[in-house]
């Protein structure tokens, strides 16, 4: 296995980790969970910067921060999310 290939699969696992998190806040509430997402959501999030560090994928930093607005707006416009009395 070769960098670019360890680097996503340890970025699919961080991936599951936080769908497990997830799941658990879901289920059990966030009280109980709030630790175990924010490290999780940590250990995505620097998989995420080692994938653009590395070039993993060929993307400019304002391709991620254009990638990053068209998101959100989306969400504005499909989803409540960023409704004052969400």
């Amino acid at each position: 296995m070769n960098r670019n290939e360890e680097i996503l699969t340890i970025l699919q696992e961080e991936c599951a980790e936080v769908i497990q998190a997830v799941s658990k806040v879901k289920r059990f509430g966030m009280s109980e969970n709030h630790s175990a997402l924010v490290k999780e959501l940590g250990d995505l999030q620097a998989m995420i910067e080692i994938v653009y560090e590395f070039q993993v994928i060929n993307c400019t930093i304002d391709q991620k921060f254009e990638n990053i607005f068209q998101k959100r707006e989306k969400l504005k416009k499909f989803s409540r999310i960023f409704e004052s009395n969400s």
